[in-house]
Order: C-alpha cells, then structure tokens, then sequence
C-alpha cells in the first residue's frame, strides 16, 4: 500500500484533548483507512467514512417535547480492477470481521464488472494536494454536545413564561468527522462543529383573535459565542412589539430585511452559481456573460472554507481541494463553480463545487459607520420591516423567482419609525430583482435558520447576510403565518 498523504488536519485541539470526543478522532479515521486498505487486492481503492453526532432539543408550549441525540456512521468504499467498473457499498459497522467480509463481496462483485472504456475521477493520477486549514472545529460545541445543552433550556423557556407568552424553542448542537482516503496514496480529512438556539414566543390573546409572535436566534461553530438568556429576550421584545397586528394592503413596498430575512432568500441561490447548470439555461445567470452586472454594486457575494464565521471543510466529496471564490464582486459576475469533471474538460482551475456557505458584504460607499436597522428604519418614510421570511420555494429557477411568507415580526414603518404590527405577507420576488434596488447595507453577520426543511436537514450551512433597505418589494397577499 502507497504511505498515505495526510493533508488536511483536524485542529490540533480535537487530536490533543482529554475530553471524550463525539466523533472518531483523526488519529482513529487514519488507522481506520490504513486497516481497510491493507485488506485490499484491487488497484482502485476510495474510502469515505461520514460520523455525525448531533444532540436536539425541542420545546413546544414552554415545555420540552423531544431530545434527541442522533449518531450517525457511513463507511463507504469503492473498488475498481483496471477499466471495469466501479463497486461501491456501504456499511455502518466497523469491526474486524465486518470490515473484511464487505471488502471481499466487494471486490468479487468488482471482477465481474463490464469494461469501461473512460477512466473515472477515482483512476486518474493523484498529484500531491494542499489543503487550506481545517478551522470548523471547536471543543466548546463538542462539550455542549455532551451535556452542557441541558443547561441552556430553562434560560431560553422562562423569560417566555415571566412574560405570559407561550413559546417554542430549538437547541441544536451537532459535530461531524469526514475522511477520504485513497489506495493512490491521498487522505483528506477534517472535522466541524455547529450550534444553533432558536426561540419563538407568541400571545395567542390578540385582538380579534390576532396571535402576535415573536422570532430570534444565534448561530455559531463556536458554543463559547452564545448567549441563550438573549435570544429568548429578543423574542420576547418582537412579540410584544408585534401585539394586535394589523391588515394592511399587500403591493410593492420599500422592505427593511432583517438578516434572518436575507439568510432564507440567499440560502436558496447557491446552485445558481454551477457552471452546468448554467450552460443548461437554468439559471439567472444562463444569460449572463463573466462580468455583467447581477447585483447592485455595493454588494459582494463570496465563500471560503476559513471563513471566519462560516467555513467549512476545505475538500469537495472526491477529496479536492476547495478555495476561497469571490462568485460576485461590486454586483458583476466573477466565477462559477466548476465540478472537478468539469473543470479539467474545459482547463479551468481551480476546481470548485457551487458554494457550500454563502457571504454577502455591502461595501460603504460613502463616509461613517455602516447603516444600522434602526438606521434604515429612520431613514425610511413608509415601507414593511421584515425580521424573518419562512416556507421558500423556488418558482422560475431561470429568473430566480421565489415566494414565501412573513414570520417572526413585521411592522408598518412610517416616517423613521414602527407605526404597528402588521399582518403577516406572502411575498414574490427574486434576489436578482430587489438586490438591484438596494438603498441602505448594514454589516454582515451569520444568521441563525431555525427549523427550515425546504433547505434542507439540520445543520444547515452557514450564511453571513447584512439587513437591507430596498425598494418595491413584492407583498402580493396577506398570509395567516405566526
């Protein structure tokens, strides 16, 4: 067996600790792949083992209603003799014998394979690869995962109750483990964490039967950056701000988006940016060209696995290597993502799958501190102030037209202050359509998602986001959404 080439590393601090880690350690995974590979005779040999940890907790009606603490292992492996083709299984059982019984079904299926005549990814020649630093990791959340979640509950509960509101909350802590190792002589690997603490308060006491909610959160790698006391505080201030909602009439209307806004809508635009897809014509950008305008030109939309608030593992599902993009710079197109397939039929480098997380910057212009909320609201004359938007779905995906509805919070600003609660709206929009009448930027921070199935299983990658003031924003209906 060719000596591995361990190129991506976990954190120093996972491999170093006395704690118990959730996941398997580097050095665990590493051992792991050299005792699968010395079982094998093929000449093509992947690996890819996934551990999942994640502990969940769920209250509804000021109480708990479920906790949960999932763990989740897949070790996948392919072989490949010569130009037949490729076998690949997957187990979740780790032991001696195990290992050596899906080695051998493997490989017997794998001789009995047809020819293929074009060598895949996994047969062509791996040169030595640097990985960026792996820097997803942190033994605070890894601590939470084991216990001190518990913890968090009563604080994030009883301010609902000091304030007779009920409420729901999330507590999510989750750590994960990814190794891929190759028989060529390649081992990519690194390990994350992620937190997320969400609360909902509402009076189901409105007028006329008008519940008033409330809607805030924190997301982070880090558990140590959390304070759960202030979440359920912020919640609590929306809902009572948001008491006796209020009809008002739906059309095109200045829009403050708030950041949890702004995460839900721009969450659902990554895959615009794949070449593929692209050239298929079923993008916003199949009839753009490098270097057209998208956005408004104080807006910057960029990813990088070291970001500092939204990185993630610094290799795609082959093992390459991902790099920091900047996807749109000053509003113009600068870069798609290319698969690895892609990029070397068409001598394009580097490589890059569409974003994983997603950072949009708003670049100030003019002199002083960027703008605020409360800036934008003050500056505003008549517009909605949206704090959350929920339940998105992609309607044109050729325009990127996209409908949802209000939650959370939402006010009536007229002439530089919230006027009322109004009711909540179903917009129709499409960023590429609002973000070109962008009138204020704040500054950029990760924003938490709360439970949001339409993108997907929690954890959700990360997406950093300004609020925005912009004008003629769609409210086409009132919609009954707390």
């Amino acid at each position: 067996m060719n000596e591995l080439m361990s190129l991506s590393r976990a954190p120093k601090m996972l491999a170093s600790s006395a704690a118990p880690s959730p996941v398997l350690t580097p050095e665990a995974m590493t051992a792991l792949a050299h005792q699968i590979l010395d079982m094998t005779t093929a000449g093509v040999v992947g690996i890819r083992i996934d551990h999942m940890a994640t502990g969940i907790t769920r209250v509804s009606k000021n109480h708990v209603r479920l906790t949960n603490n999932g763990d989740a292992l897949t070790l996948q492996l392919s072989t490949q003799f010569g130009r037949r083709g490729e076998v690949g299984l997957s187990i979740n059982q780790l032991d001696p014998e195990t290992l050596r019984e899906t080695v051998q079904y493997a490989e017997r299926i794998a001789h009995e394979q047809p020819g293929d005549p074009a060598p895949g990814l996994n047969v062509m020649p791996i040169s030595p690869r640097t990985y960026l630093p792996n820097t997803t990791w942190h033994e605070s959340t890894a601590a939470a995962l084991l216990g001190d979640r518990h913890s968090t509950v009563p604080l994030m509960v009883q301010p609902l109750v000091d304030a007779k509101l009920r409420g729901t909350a999330f507590v999510g802590v989750a750590a994960q483990a990814t190794m891929i190792a190759t028989k060529q002589g390649m081992l990519a690997l690194g390990h994350s964490t992620d937190v997320e603490l969400v609360v909902s308060g509402w009076d189901p006491a409105g007028t006329g039967g008008a519940a008033a909610s409330g809607w805030a959160g924190q997301v982070s790698r880090d558990w140590a950056t959390l304070d759960p006391a202030a979440v359920a505080v912020n919640a609590v201030r929306l809902a009572k701000l948001g008491a006796n909602p209020v009809a008002f009439e739906p059309g095109r209307r200045t829009a403050i988006l708030d950041r949890p806004a702004m995460a839900q809508i721009i969450r659902a635009i990554g895959r615009d940016y794949d070449y593929d897809a692209t050239m298929m014509g079923v993008t916003p950008l199949s009839d753009h060209k490098l270097h057209d305008k998208i956005w408004d030109e104080r807006l910057t939309l960029s990813s990088d696995p070291n970001d500092p608030d939204g990185g993630y593992l610094p290799f795609d599902n082959y093992g390459y290597p991902r790099v920091a993009m900047t996807w749109l710079k000053r509003g113009r197109l600068t870069n798609l993502a290319y698969s690895t397939y892609t990029a070397a039929n068409n001598g394009v480098t580097p490589a890059n799958l569409w974003p994983e997380s997603l950072r949009v910057v708003g670049i100030q212009d003019t002199p002083g501190a960027p703008p605020t909320v409360e800036d934008m609201i003050a500056n505003c004359k008549e517009g909605i102030y949206v704090n959350r938007v929920a339940d998105i779905e992609v309607l044109h995906s050729r325009s990127g037209v996209m409908t949802g509805v209000t939650t959370g919070g939402c006010f009536l600003v007229r002439n530089g202050k919230i006027d009322k609660a109004v009711k909540d709206f179903r917009f129709l929009d499409s960023a590429y359509f609002f973000l070109n009448k962008l009138e204020m930027v704040g500054t950029s921070a990760r924003a938490p998602f709360g439970y949001a199935p339409w993108h997907g299983d929690w954890p959700i990658a990360p997406t950093i986001v300004p609020p925005v003031m912009v004008r003629d924003f769609n409210f086409v209906a009132l919609a009954d959404a707390v």
